[in-house]
C-alpha cells in the first residue's frame, strides 16, 4: 500500500496587500491618495496536504527552482475597497519522488523520480513539501541528473524550447539574438540554440556575466558589451550579419523597453526601436513581456521589415489537453540533453525550505545562475 501522507505541511507563499494610506482627521480617505503594496513571503505550516485525484501523482518536492511569483494567482478581495490581499505561490519547477498514485495513472509507480512544471491554475507552491501533479505534468528524471539541476533547468527549458522552435521557427544558417543570455533562461536558450547550427549573439550587462558567456564552450558568436550606455546594440548586431540583421530576437526575461533606454538594477535595457531595428527582413521578436507596448513607428518599422511580434507564455502548454503529447515530448527531450550533458545548467546556490523567504527578496540580485531550493 502506498505510504500515507501527512494532513499538514509546509509551504511557501507571497503575500500582496494594497493599503490606502492613513486616513485623515476626518477619517476619510482622499481620491488623491495613492495605494501602498506591501509583499511579504512567509512559511505557512499549516498547509494543507493536497489531495490526489484518479488521474494524478503526489509528490515529495526534493527540489524547486526559484523564480518570481506568478501574478495570476486567486485574489481575496476584503470587503473594502480599499484593502486587497493576494496570495501567490511561490516556484513551480520542481522535482521529487512519487509518493502515491491515483487509480488511473499508468505510466508511473511510487518510488519513481519524476521532473516537472506545476500549472498555474493549480495554486500550489513547488517550495512545499509535497505537490500534486497529473500524470501527464511529469516525466521521469534521469538516475545520472541530479533532482536540483532538473528543478534548475526544467523551467527555462521549456521557455528557451518553445521561443526557439515552436514560436520563432529556428532554422539551422539562421542568426540568433539572445538579451541578457547570462540568465538562466538565456544561457538554456544560447546552448539549444548552438545545438541548431545557428550563429549566437547575445548581450552582457556586467563583468560577471560577460566571463560567464565567454566561458561557453562551444564559443558564443558574438558578446554585445552592455555595461556602459555608448554600447550600440544596433550597430554590433549588423557587423555581424553583413548588414541583414538578425533573423530572430529571443527576450526571455527583460523588463518593458523604454523609448531612449534606461538602467533597472544596474542593467541597461535597449530602446524598442534598437531591438526592432536589429532584425532582418521577416525576422521574428520572441518576448515574455504581456505587456509589451508598440507605438505607430515600431509597428511602421516591423511593417516594413514584414516582421513580426510573438507573445512567450511557456505555461500554455497546459492550456489543451490536445498539447499534452507535445509537452511531454519537450519535457522528455530536455530530460534527454540533461543525461548526456549536452545541456548544463548553471546553479548559483542552494538554500532549504526554511531560507527562501530571504532568497526570494534578494533573487533580481543574481544575475547569473540558478537559485534552486532543496530539501
Amino acid at each position: 500500500m502506498p505510504p500515507v501522507s501527512p494532513r499538514k505541511m509546509r509551504s511557501v507563499f507571497l503575500e500582496e496587500g494594497k493599503l490606502g494610506n492613513p486616513p485623515t482627521a476626518a477619517g476619510k480617505l482622499h481620491k488623491t491618495d495613492h495605494l501602498q503594496i506591501h509583499r511579504e513571503f512567509y512559511i505557512d505550516g499549516g498547509t494543507e496536504v493536497p489531495v490526489i485525484s484518479q488521474d494524478s501523482v503526489l509528490v515529495q518536492v526534493k527540489a524547486c527552482g526559484l523564480t518570481r511569483p506568478a501574478y495570476n494567482a486567486f485574489r481575496e478581495v476584503s470587503p473594502s475597497s480599499d484593502t486587497m490581499k493576494t496570495r501567490l505561490p511561490v516556484g513551480c519547477e520542481v522535482s521529487g519522488i512519487i509518493q502515491s498514485c491515483g487509480t488511473e495513472v499508468t505510466t508511473l509507480r511510487p518510488g519513481d523520480t519524476v521532473v516537472g512544471i506545476i500549472p498555474m491554475d493549480y495554486g500550489q507552491s513547488g517550495c512545499s513539501e509535497y505537490v500534486v501533479l497529473n500524470e501527464y505534468d511529469v516525466v521521469k528524471k534521469p538516475t545520472s541528473v541530479s533532482y536540483v539541476e532538473a528543478a534548475g533547468c526544467i523551467g527555462d527549458a521549456v521557455k528557451a524550447y518553445t521561443a526557439l522552435h515552436y514560436l520563432g521557427r529556428m532554422c539551422s544558417g539562421e542568426t540568433v539574438l539572445v538579451l541578457n543570455g547570462a540568465s538562466p533562461a538565456g544561457s538554456v536558450a544560447i546552448q539549444l540554440a548552438m545545438m541548431g547550427g545557428v550563429k549566437v549573439l547575445t548581450t552582457a550587462a556586467s563583468t560577471e556575466e560577460l566571463l560567464y558567456l565567454q566561458s561557453f564552450q562551444p564559443s558564443i558568436g558574438h558578446i554585445i558589451d552592455m555595461t556602459t550606455r555608448s554600447s550600440a546594440l544596433r550597430a554590433s548586431c549588423l557587423e555581424e550579419t553583413a548588414g541583414h540583421g538578425v533573423d530572430l530576437i529571443l527576450d526571455l526575461g527583460c523588463s518593458q523597453y523604454p523609448v531612449d533606454g534606461y538602467v533597472e538594477n544596474d542593467r541597461i535595457l535597449p530602446p524598442k526601436y534598437d531591438v526592432i531595428s536589429c532584425l532582418a527582413v521577416g525576422g521574428r521578436w520572441i518576448t515574455s513581456q504581456p505587456d509589451l507596448h508598440l507605438d505607430p513607428n515600431n509597428s511602421r518599422l516591423l511593417w516594413l521589415k514584414c516582421g513580426s511580434v510573438g507573445y512567450l507564455n511557456e505555461h500554455s502548454w497546459v492550456l489543451s489537453p490536445a498539447q499534452a503529447g507535445r509537452y511531454q515530448h519537450i519535457l522528455l527531450d530536455i530530460m534527454e540533453k540533461l543525461a548526456d550533458r549536452s545541456l548544463r545548467p548553471n546553479i548559483h546556490h542552494t538554500v532549504m525550505l526554511d531560507g527562501v523567504p530571504d532568497a526570494m527578496k534578494t533573487l533580481d540580485t543574481v544575475r547569473v545562475g540558478k537559485v534552486v531550493m532543496a530539501s
